[in-house]
C-alpha cells in the first residue's frame, strides 16, 4: 500500500467555508465547481496528490472562473427550495462579504493570517489552533506539518502495520504515525517536515513528542527552530531506542513570531534490519504567552518546583537547563535539590554562549539587590556575567567571573539602580565558555528592595564595583588606553579593565590626594584578608595609601616604591565588627606621566598569607591561574576531596589529612600532546641571592601509566628556568618537595602541570607552598611510605657526582680482572650481545651467571 503522504495540501478559506473532500484515492483527484454552503460547517477545496515510488505530482496555474461566484445568504428561505436552519446569530451581526484572502473565517470571525496557530485560541471551538504542530496523526492532514524533503528521504504520514518498524504505534494500537520513507529526490539526503508559521510562545513552551530510532552506522533523529535564515537545534535523538518508543520533551522558550519547527530524519533505509525513524503523539503545550502565572514573574528563585521567572534565551544554540542533585552535581538549597545547569559538554550545546532571562520587571525601589550563588568548575570554563537590559538603552553590565573557582558554591551579588522614570527591566546571565571542560551553575536567586553590601571581589571587567571617586572624577575605569597600564591583571589582556589614576601635576598637583572609597562591607565575624593587585607608573607617581575605615579611617598600607612592568600583589588584614569601607588614597609626587592603577580586589576570611606561600584553605592566595592559550587554555582548579567531583582528585588534603581540607589541583587528562601546560603562578618576588620554596605534592595515575610531570620554573624579565621536576611515579600519597631559589632580578614562580608522554588520566596537586626568603632549604628528612622524597636541585648534583666515582670506580675493578683473566673485555662483551646494555638473554652466544640458571 502506497504511503498516505502528508501531500500537496492548500486550503482556500472564505465564507463559503471549506469545499470538498478527500477521496483516499492514490492518484490526483481534483473536484472542480462552485458551492455555497448554507451549513455552517467549514468547507474547504482541497487538492490532494498521493504517488508511489516513483509518482510525481504537478500543478500551475491554479484559476477560479468567472462563474464561481460566493452564493449570498438568503434572508428567509424561499418557499420550495431546500433552505436550512437560521445561523446561530442575529442578521444584525452577521458578515455580508467574505473574509480577506489569507484569512480564517470561523462562526462570525475573520482570522487574520498573524493571528493562525498563534497558541491563543481566536476561534469559539479553537479551530484556529488545531493544525499548527499538536497531532496524533490519525487525521489525514497530520496536524500541519508539511513534508519539505527534496532527497532521496521523504516524511510520510503511515499506519503502523505497513511499517517494519517498532510494530504498533506509540500508543500501543494500530494508527498512524509519522516515518521516514524512500524518496526519489538528488539534493540532499535527510528527510525535513515542517509546522506552519508559529509564534509568539511564552516562556514555559515545551514540546512532547515520542520518537523512534534504528538505523546503523549513521543516521540521527533532531529538531531545529527555523526563524527566517537562521536555524537553531534544540535536540537531538540521543541514539538508538533499541526496537521501542522512546518519550522526550524540549523546552521552546518564548520566540518571537515567526518561526517553524521542522523535523529532520536520516537513515539507511537499504541497510540491514529494521532500521527507521518515527514521531507519533506531538504536543505542544504552555506555549500561549498570556498564560504565565504569577510566579512566572518571579525574579527570586531555589528553583526546587521550576524555574519562577527564569527562562532560557534561544540566540544561542547553547541552553541552561533545570537539573537535580545527581553524582558530582549538587544543588546549594539543601545538597539535593535543583538549580539551573550549563553543561557545555552536553549537546546541542554547540554556540559560544548561552542566556538565562527574566520576565519584563518593575522596579520596586530606586536601588534593588539582587544575591545569588554560582558554581563555576573545570579547567576550561570560561567566563559567567550578569547584565540589566531597558528598552531602548544599552545593556548594563552588572556582575563577571571568569575561570574556574573550585568545586564549590560561591555567594555574589549586585546593586540594581533604576533612575526615577526607569521602565520594565529584564535581568540576563550570560555563559561564555572558552572550550568543553567543566561547567556553569546558579541556584538560590534573591531580589529585594535596597542596595547590596560591598563585594567581596570585584575584577572591574563589568562595573566599577560601586566604588566612589568623591565627585572630582579623578579615578578612572579603562581599558585598551593610551596611557596606564597595556594590560589588565585579571585578563593579561589590552581589553581587560582596571581602574587608574592620572598623577601628573596637571591632573593632580603635587601633594593632592585622589580617593577611591568603597560601598559599606558587611561586618566581619572573624579576620579577614583584603587583597588587591597595584600597578605604578615607572616614573615615580607618589604614594598609595589604603585606610579601613569603620568608626574612624585607619591607614592600613602605605606604598611609595618605583614601579615596574608587573602587577603587584597588596594585602591588608582587617578586623571590623560593624560596617565598615576601604578607602584607596593616591598622593601625588608630581610627576609627568605617571599613574596608579588597581585591580582585582578580594576579601576572603582569615589572615594574610606571606608571599607566594599558601595552605589553600581559603582559595590561591594570589596564585594566578589564568590559563594561557599558547599552552591549550587550560587552568589549575582549587578543592577539596569531601565534595563530589566528576573529576579524579585526591581524597584528602595535606594541611589538614582530612577530606574537609583544600588544594590546588590540575586533571591531566585534559591535556594533549604538543607542548600543552597549565601554570600556577606566584605574585612578583624581588630579586633574592637565597630562598627557599618547600611545598607537598600529590599524582594519582593508574599503575603503568606515569605520563603526568609537575615542573618549578622562575619566570622573568630574562626569560625562564626550570629549577626542579617531577614525574608521575609516585602515586597516592603527598611528597615534600623543595628546591633552593635564586634571582638577581624581579622573578614569578611557576607550577607547571604538563605531560611526559600521550594523554594520561590523574590528577597533580600542590597544598602548603611555602616561600621562605633569605633562607636555604635544609636537608629532607626520609619521607614516609616507600621512602621517596622529591628531587632536588643539590641531591641530583650530588647523585651525578657519585655516580662518577662509581663509573670510576667500576673501570679501575673491570681492568684488574682483565688482567686475572676473570671478566671479558667491553668489546667482547659488544659480540657477545650486540646493540643491549644490562639485559640477560637465555639466547645465542650470552654466557648467563649460574646463578641466573640455577634459579638463585
Amino acid at each position: 500500500m502506497p504511503p498516505e503522504g502528508l501531500g500537496v495540501q492548500q486550503k482556500i478559506r472564505t465564507r463559503c467555508g471549506f469545499w470538498g473532500e478527500d477521496s483516499g484515492q492514490t492518484g490526483l483527484g481534483i473536484t472542480e465547481g462552485c458551492w455555497g454552503a448554507p451549513d455552517p460547517v467549514r468547507p474547504q477545496i482541497f487538492l490532494a496528490g498521493q504517488t508511489g515510488p516513483g509518482g510525481v505530482v504537478g500543478l500551475d496555474d491554479l484559476i477560479l472562473s468567472d462563474h464561481c461566484k460566493p452564493v449570498p445568504e438568503p434572508a428567509s428561505p424561499s418557499p420550495g427550495l431546500w433552505a436550512p436552519g437560521p445561523w446561530p446569530q442575529p442578521s444584525s451581526l452577521r458578515p455580508q462579504s467574505f473574509c480577506e484572502p489569507g484569512h480564517f473565517f470561523c462562526g462570525e470571525l475573520c482570522v487574520p493570517p498573524e493571528q493562525l496557530c498563534d497558541f491563543q485560541e481566536q476561534c469559539p471551538g479553537g479551530e484556529d489552533e488545531q493544525e499548527c504542530g499538536t497531532t496524533d496523526f490519525e487525521s489525514p492532514s497530520g496536524g500541519g506539518w508539511e513534508d519539505a524533503s527534496v532527497g532521496r528521504l521523504q516524511w510520510a504520514r503511515l499506519p503502523a502495520p505497513d511499517w517494519g518498524g517498532p510494530g504498533p504505534d506509540a500508543r500501543g494500537a494500530a494508527g498512524h504515525f509519522l516515518a521516514v520513507q524512500k524518496a526519489w529526490g538528488q539534493l540532499s539526503e535527510e528527510a525535513r517536515v515542517l509546522t506552519p508559521i508559529l509564534g509568539p510562545s511564552g516562556p514555559h513552551c515545551e514540546l512532547r513528542l515520542v520518537y523512534y530510532l534504528q538505523s546503523h552506522p549513521r543516521g540521527f533523529l533532531e529538531l531545529v527552530v527555523v526563524e527566517g535564515s537562521r536555524r537553531e537545534l534544540v535536540w537531538q535523538a540521543p541514539g538508538s531506542t533499541a526496537g521501542g518508543w522512546k518519550v522526550d520533551r524540549v523546552l521552546l522558550g518564548a520566540r518571537r513570531r515567526p518561526f517553524q519547527l521542522e523535523l529532520v530524519g536520516l537513515v539507511d533505509v537499504d541497510g540491514p534490519g529494521q532500521q527507521g525513524a518515527g514521531v507519533d503523539d506531538v504536543a505542544l503545550t504552555g506555549c500561549s504567552p498570556a498564560a504565565a502565572a504569577e510566579e512566572d514573574s518571579e525574579v527570586s528563585c531555589n528553583f526546587e518546583r521550576g524555574t519562577c521567572g527564569w527562562h532560557s534565551g534561544h540566540f544561542t544554540d547553547a541552553q541552561w537547563h533545570r537539573v537535580g542533585s545527581h553524582g558530582p552535581r549538587y544543588d546549594h538549597t539543601t545538597g539535593q535539590g535543583h538549580f539551573v545547569l550549563l553543561d557545555p559538554a552536553d549537546p546541542p550545546a554547540r554556540g559560544p554562549a548561552a542566556h538565562l532571562l527574566t520576565q519584563p520587571q518593575a522596579p520596586t525601589a530606586p536601588r534593588e539587590c539582587l544575591s545569588f550563588w554560582f558554581h563555576l568548575h573545570g579547567p576550561q570554563i570560561g567566563t559567567l556575567r550578569l547584565a540589566m537590559r531597558r528598552e531602548g538603552e544599552a545593556e548594563t553590565h552588572l556582575w563577571f567571573r571568569s575561570g574556574t573557582h573550585g568545586n564549590r558554591w560561591h555567594e555574589a551579588w549586585a546593586t540594581l539602580h533604576h533612575p526615577p522614570d526607569a521602565g520594565k527591566y529584564q535581568l540576563l546571565f550570560e555563559g561564555l565558555r572558552d572550550g568543553y571542560r567543566g561547567s556553569m551553575a546558579l541556584d538560590d536567586v534573591a531580589l529585594r528592595p535596597g542596595p547590596c553590601w560591598a563585594p567581596r571581589r570585584c575584577s572591574f571587567e563589568d562595573s566599577a564595583c560601586g566604588f566612589s571617586t568623591g565627585g572630582r572624577g579623578l579615578w578612572t575605569r579603562q581599558a585598551n588606553a593610551s596611557w596606564g597600564p597595556h594590560t589588565d591583571h585579571t585578563t593579561e589582556t589590552a581589553q581587560g579593565h582596571y581602574m587608574v589614576v592620572d598623577m601628573s601635576p596637571q591632573a593632580l598637583p603635587r601633594g593632592r590626594a585622589a580617593l577611591l572609597t568603597s560601598e559599606e562591607h558587611r561586618p566581619l565575624l572573624q579576620p579577614a584578608c583584603l587583597t588587591f593587585w597595584y600597578h605604578l607608573s615607572l616614573r615615580n607617581p607618589g604614594t598609595l595609601k589604603v585606610h579601613v575605615e569603620e568608626a574612624s579611617r585607619q591607614q592600613a598600607l602605605s606604598v611609595s616604591s618605583r614601579g615596574g612592568a608587573a602587577w603587584r600583589l597588596g594585602s591588608v588584614d582587617v578586623q571590623a565588627g560593624r560596617a565598615w569601607r576601604v578607602v584607596f588614597e593616591a598622593v601625588a609626587a608630581g610627576v609627568e606621566h605617571s599613574y596608579v592603577a588597581l585591580d582585582d580586589l578580594l576579601l576572603q576570611d582569615g589572615p594574610c598569607p606571606l608571599p607566594a606561600s599558601c595552605d589553600f584553605e581559603a582559595g590561591l592566595c594570589g596564585w594566578s591561574h589564568v590559563p594561557r592559550p599558547g599552552l591549550g587554555g587550560y587552568s589549575w582548579d582549587w578543592g577539596s576531596g569531601a565534595l563530589p567531583s566528576r573529576y579524579a582528585q585526591p581524597p584528602v588534603d595535606h594541611t589538614l589529612g582530612t577530606e574537609a581540607g583544600h588544594f590546588a589541583l590540575f586533571e591531566t587528562s585534559v591535556l594533549g600532546p604538543g607542548g600543552q601546560a597549565a601554570g600556577l603562578v606566584s605574585q612578583p618576588l624581588p630579586p633574592s641571592t637565597a630562598a627557599c620554596l618547600r611545598f607537598w605534592y600529590r599524582m594519582d595515575f593508574p599503575e603503568h601509566f606515569h605520563q603526568g610531570e609537575l615542573r618549578v620554573l622562575l619566570s622573568s624579565t630574562q626569560g625562564q628556568l626550570a629549577v626542579w621536576g617531577a614525574g608521575g611515579r609516585r602515586r597516592h600519597q603527598w611528597l615534600e618537595g623543595q628546591v633552593d631559589v635564586a634571582s638577581t632580578v624581579e622573578f614569578q614562580v611557576v607550577f607547571e602541570a604538563t605531560l611526559g608522554g600521550q594523554p594520561a588520566v590523574g590528577p597533580i596537586a600542590l597544598d602548603d607552598v611555602e616561600y621562605r626568603a633569605g633562607q636555604r632549604c635544609r636537608l629532607p628528612t626520609p619521607s614516609q611510605g616507600d621512602g621517596a622524597v622529591a628531587a632536588l636541585v643539590p641531591a641530583v648534583v650530588g647523585g651525578v657526582l657519585l655516580l662518577l666515582v662509581l663509573l670510576l670506580l667500576g673501570v679501575a675493578g673491570r681492568r684488574w680482572l682483565q688482567k686475572k683473566g676473570g671478566c671479558p673485555s667491553w668489546g667482547e662483551m659488544d659480540a657477545m650481545a650486540p646493540g643491549f646494555d644490562n639485559i640477560l638473554f637465555s639466547a645465542d652466544r650470552v654466557t648467563l651467571p649460574a646463578s641466573v640458571t640455577n634459579g638463585q
